[in-house]
């Protein structure tokens, strides 16, 4: 089993984003590692290993890896699941960053002409996976979930009929699917639900990494929720198409920053609502 000479120390708990073996990102709070991945040192952590001179080496065993789909926990079923879910929805509903997500598309974005063709959210990970990387995310999958599902009922409410709901995570299991479809819900695979996205998609896509970013960008959706491009374009590692493609992105859309909520995992880390200019909305909305 591989190891590294790491030295084992308490550390504070900070938010960190890892890009996992399957190519999606994750945000852990803590500094324990993904099964199979291992990251390099901050600056901090490099100097604070540097001074540890006595007492030996400590390894940290890595965890094998994880198979996809990702099998169920023991003791799952629909209607456990469902129940969780509705005790989160709850808590989620009570929130103000529910209340801003709902404002936002009934004050903000669909206030015109604006029509939604359909909607899909990517990468929340299993809802009842029995190996949840290296942290348990069940909660932070279900509050993205409800976070999702926030968003298409304001937008069926506007236009008075439902809309077609996609979801991709290549950890989903026949459970979670189950557990989806009980919720007007389609599970697909890669790379189905980008090729259903165009250009009057609503799309969700919490903490996804690059590759993903750019594939959704590609299918020009109407509205988006994700996060700031502020961590990559101001980070020089992208290549040049990406850098330009995200900073005219940027100029073509208007945003709102979603306020922050403090849960497990940090499921909702720097969201920002994405919609395309031509919408007919004018000005830069900065929650509170």
């Amino acid at each position: 089993m591989p190891h590294t000479s790491r030295k084992k120390k308490s550390l504070h708990s900070k938010r960190r984003e890892i890009l996992d073996d399957d190519g999606w990102t994750r945000i852990t709070s803590g500094f324990s590692a993904p099964p199979t991945i291992q990251t390099p040192p901050t600056d901090s952590e490099s100097e604070q290993d540097s001074n540890w001179t006595a007492g030996g080496d400590a390894t940290i065993e890595l965890s094998p890896p994880i198979s996809l789909p990702m099998s169920a926990a023991k003791g799952s079923t629909l209607e456990t699941m469902r129940a969780q879910f509705a005790g989160l929805e709850a808590r989620w509903q009570e929130t103000n960053l529910c209340k801003m997500l709902e404002q936002t598309v009934t004050d903000k974005i669909l206030t015109g002409k604006c029509k939604v063709s359909n909607c899909a959210v990517f990468g929340t990970g299993s809802f009842c996976g029995d190996a949840v990387h290296w942290i348990d995310r069940h909660e932070s999958a279900y509050f993205q979930l409800a976070a999702f599902r926030t968003v298409v009922k304001a937008m069926e409410r506007m236009q008075a009929h439902p809309l077609q709901a996609y979801a991709q995570e290549p950890y989903y299991n026949d459970l979670d699917s189950l557990f989806l479809a009980s919720l007007n819900i389609t599970k697909v695979d890669h790379p189905k639900a980008f090729e259903l996205l165009d250009r009057n998609s609503f799309v969700y896509s919490p903490a996804a990494e690059q590759e993903i970013e750019s594939q959704i960008m590609s299918r020009g959706p109407r509205i988006w929720l994700h996060r700031s491009f502020d961590h990559s374009l101001l980070g020089g590692q992208e290549a040049k198409a990406s850098f330009e493609a995200k900073t005219k992105f940027k100029q073509d859309h208007e945003h709102a920053e979603m306020p922050e909520l403090a849960l497990k995992n940090f499921p909702f880390h720097g969201s920002v609502m994405w919609w395309r200019k031509d919408d007919g909305i004018q000005g830069h909305v900065q929650a509170s």
